[in-house]
C-alpha cells in the first residue's frame, strides 16, 4: 500500500531556488519538472530539459535547483512495496512520452489529497499506483519507438543498397540476414516502411535502370537485360512490357525519336 505524505501540482518555487537534502527525504519523492533544472546525481552535475521526471529513493541525497524559473509537481510517499517491479529509473532523470497523462494524474492526486471524501486513503493508493504504472508504460513505448526507429534506419540503408545495386542476384535470405529478421518479419516490416514489397521495389528499380540504358542508341537488349539483373532477354522483355505497356525495343525506338 502507498501512503501519501504530501503533494503539490504545478507549483512555483522561488526562481533559482535550490533544494538540498544531503540525507534524502526519508521517503520516496516523485518529481515532474516544467522548467530546466540542475542536479547533482552520483557526484556529477546533470542538467535537464523541461518535462524531466525523477524518482528519488528515501535515503538518496537530493540536490537540485532551477536555472531560472522553478515550477514542478511532486509527491512524497511511503510504501513497503518493492518499486523495482515498476521498472522505473530511480535517482536518475527520465522523460515520459505523454506528459499530459502524467499531469492529469498529479492533478487528481492533489485534488484527492485536499479533499475529505470517503475512502480517501484507498483512492490515493490507487492513484499513486496509476502514476507509476502510466509512467512505466510511457517509457516502454518510448523504448519501443526508439527500437523501431533504429530498425527503420537499417531498412532504409538496406533499401538504398538494394536499389542502387539492383543488377545483383539478391536472395531474400541475404536481405533477412542483414537486418536479423525472419522472412515473414522482413516482408512485413519492408511493406510497412515503404508501402511496397521488396520484390516489386527491386523490379521497379530494374525497369527504371533499363529505361535509362535504352535511351542510348548503342544499347543492345540482351546486354541491357543482364545489366539490370534479368536472367534472360525474354524474361526482361516480358517484365518490361508488363510494366510499361510496350516492349524494350519499342521503348528504345520511341526514346531515340524523341531525342532527335
Amino acid at each position: 500500500m502507498f501512503e501519501l505524505d504530501y503533494c503539490e501540482y504545478a507549483c512555483h518555487n522561488r526562481n533559482q531556488e535550490r533544494i538540498y537534502r544531503p540525507n534524502g527525504l526519508g521517503m520516496y519523492l516523485f518529481l515532474r519538472f516544467y522548467t530546466p533544472m540542475r542536479f547533482v546525481l552520483n557526484d556529477e552535475i546533470v542538467f535537464s530539459q523541461p518535462g524531466a521526471c525523477l524518482l528519488f529513493t528515501p535515503e538518496y541525497p537530493q540536490d537540485y535547483e532551477a536555472l531560472q524559473e522553478f515550477q514542478n509537481s511532486y509527491v512524497h510517499f511511503k510504501t513497503v512495496e518493492n518499486l523495482e517491479k515498476y521498472d522505473l529509473p530511480q535517482n536518475q532523470i527520465f522523460y515520459p512520452h505523454h506528459l499530459e497523462e502524467v499531469d492529469e494524474l498529479f492533478s487528481k492526486i492533489q485534488a484527492e489529497f485536499i479533499s475529505s471524501s470517503k475512502f480517501k486513503v484507498n483512492m490515493l493508493d490507487t492513484l499513486l499506483q496509476q502514476l507509476l504504472i502510466e509512467t512505466t508504460r510511457q517509457l516502454e513505448f518510448q523504448e519501443s519507438s526508439d527500437e523501431l526507429s533504429a530498425l527503420q534506419l537499417s531498412f532504409r540503408k538496406l533499401r538504398l543498397t538494394l536499389l542502387t545495386e539492383c543488377e545483383k542476384d539478391w536472395k531474400i535470405s541475404e536481405l533477412c540476414q542483414q537486418v536479423h529478421l525472419e522472412k515473414s518479419q522482413f516482408y512485413n516490416y519492408y511493406e510497412s516502411f515503404f508501402s511496397i514489397s521488396p520484390k516489386a521495389d527491386l523490379l521497379k528499380a530494374r525497369i527504371n535502370k533499363a529505361k535509362h540504358l535504352l535511351s542510348n542508341q548503342a544499347a543492345i537488349i540482351q546486354e541491357v537485360a543482364l545489366a539490370c539483373g534479368f536472367s534472360s532477354a525474354s524474361h526482361f522483355s516480358r517484365q518490361f512490357k508488363r510494366s510499361t505497356g510496350i516492349s524494350p525495343k519499342e521503348y528504345q525506338k520511341r526514346e531515340l525519336s524523341r531525342n532527335k
